[in-house]
């Protein structure tokens, strides 16, 4: 395992940790403001996740040549 997927790895944990907690209130029906947060935050880490793999993918390009 490289330092890359460490990096990665911290995103794609916190969309599931994110997810979690969406699916927690909905199931134990709490939802709140907190809810809508986590919910519009698990796109933020989708969309910022996709760039940094984007951004990494690119950097090893640049290095391997």
């Amino acid at each position: 395992m490289n330092k890359k997927d460490i990096f990665i790895g911290g995103y794609y944990f916190a969309i599931i940790f994110l997810v979690a907690c969406v699916l927690y209130d909905v199931f134990s029906d709490t939802i709140s403001g907190f809810t809508f947060g986590f919910f519009f935050a698990i796109f933020y880490f989708i969309n910022r996740a996709r760039e940094v793999h984007q951004l990494m993918e690119g950097f090893e390009d640049e290095h391997n040549d």
